[in-house]
């Protein structure tokens, strides 16, 4: 594919050529993947470049295709989520969740409250989870290794929870049809109640690290816009959409797992670049600490873990 993208007969080739009969500007090429430092994955851009200014992209995306949907066709229910969790790793338990809830809604199933609860926990930890990586490393990238290093740690203690709770830490298979395969040991709760407590300080830490640092804001201000018409046509969502400016969040327009039971924000950006992006994740970690210290006080008495 690459050989194919960067021939001669490529489009952006044949533009470079035209380009300096016409005037003698320096356009060029750059073949960013399929395997690069900055894409944390698997997938490739060929960019057409003016200088550092990137005029056009070409991305080839399907390098870590695996078939899941048709993998699937062949599976039990019970049997569906070690595909889910290849989803997002960063994530997991959200796939999860997502698949047991729409077979419970296949099947008629009514999820005890208590457990929706802890499923609102769950999900609500691997939303911080995936913020704390997406913001961490984009200091990386902007050449702020110290922030990665002040809250990664507790990426851990997220993962000795999922432990607790499953005896898995990334791809975690976490969850059942109507619930939970067992009930939250104390341990669960202890390590819980630590993190909530610990957490808080380094993630201000986090944010006072990055949010007025000169440049950080040079390297990330007005970069890679998004407007909002663009996000809606292209299809974005949560925070990659919120920072366009668009008011949406599917847990506040179609409640599910008993959201509705809890009160919370949501974090709206302006301008869809790369700085709204850093700073709606940021506001959302703040909003999912208070989900969960909802969740935990609201929870209803007794040991009701599955349907």
């Amino acid at each position: 594919m690459s050989e194919l993208l960067l021939s001669p007969e490529h489009r952006y080739a044949k533009r470079i050529a035209a380009q300096l009969n016409e005037d003698g500007s320096e356009l060029s090429i750059l073949n960013l993947g399929p395997t690069h430092p900055a894409t944390h994955g698997i997938f490739q851009n060929i960019l057409l470049m003016d200088g550092e200014k990137i005029l056009e992209a070409e991305p080839t995306i399907g390098y870590i295709h695996r078939a899941f949907e048709k993998i699937a066709e062949n599976r039990p229910f019970y049997q569906i989520t070690p595909l889910t969790d290849r989803m997002n790793y960063c994530s997991s338990p959200i796939n999860n969740m997502g698949w047991w809830m729409t077979v419970e809604k296949l099947l008629d199933i009514e999820v005890p409250k208590r457990a929706q609860y802890l499923r609102v926990i769950v999900m609500e930890l691997a939303r911080i989870t995936d913020h704390i990586i997406c913001n961490s490393i984009l200091g990386v990238d902007t050449g702020a290794y110290t922030g990665f290093l002040y809250v990664f740690q507790f990426r851990e203690k997220v993962y000795e929870i999922y432990e607790e709770i499953c005896g898995a830490r990334l791809t975690t298979n976490m969850g059942r049809i109507g619930g939970f395969e067992r009930d939250w040991s104390p341990e669960a709760f202890r390590k819980l109640d630590v993190f909530l407590e610990e957490f808080p300080a380094a993630w201000k830490e986090f944010e006072n690290l990055f949010e007025r640092n000169r440049i950080f804001i040079d390297r990330t201000v007005n970069v890679g816009a998004i407007s909002a018409e663009q996000a809606m046509a292209y299809g974005f969502t949560g925070p990659n959409l919120r920072a366009t400016g668009v008011d949406y969040d599917v847990r506040v327009a179609q409640p599910y797992s008993s959201y509705e039971d809890f009160d919370f924000i949501v974090p709206v950006g302006k301008s869809g670049d790369t700085y709204d992006r850093f700073c709606v994740r940021n506001a959302e970690v703040w909003e999912s600490l208070s989900i969960i210290r909802q969740a935990l006080a609201k929870m209803p008495e007794g040991n009701d873990f599955h349907a």
